[in-house]
């Protein structure tokens, strides 16, 4: 029998700054805010992704039960322009840090999703054999 670690959904946030180093520690602290004001503790990352022409390249990992939480604490994501809840939190995170003074260059790179076998099928349009006798 195979067990399966089951693991969060997580989203990934790219994002480009000048000096990664030295940036690293303000975003961490705009989370650790975002955590204490929703009162969760739920466990985000913020890793280098490398460095070209200038630029330090890194990723934030947030659960995405975080985000539900926030969305709850503020419902001015929800207003955002994006059509995912995923791209409404990162429009609404960009305007965050430029409020700090933190102008990054943030972007969605991966959200979870399930994985299916074949088509998903809507339970509620399921023909059932009554609708099957009725066409007979």
């Amino acid at each position: 029998m195979r067990k399966f670690l089951e693991k969060p959904p997580t989203i990934i946030i790219s994002g480009s700054c000048l000096n990664f180093d030295k940036e690293r520690k303000k975003i961490i602290e705009l989370i650790e805010y975002l955590q204490f004001s929703v009162s969760s503790q739920i466990n985000c990352e913020v890793s280098s992704n490398g460095a070209a022409l200038g630029w330090d390249f890194f990723n934030i990992y947030f659960d995405l039960s975080l985000i539900e939480k926030l969305r709850e604490h503020f419902p001015e994501i929800s207003k955002e322009e994006g059509i995912t809840l995923e791209q409404q939190f990162v429009l609404w995170l960009v305007k965050q840090f430029k409020r700090r003074n933190m102008d990054y260059h943030l972007k969605l790179s991966d959200i979870p999703y399930e994985n299916t076998k074949g088509f998903r099928l809507d339970p509620n349009n399921y023909r059932d054999d009554n609708l099957l006798e009725d066409l007979r």
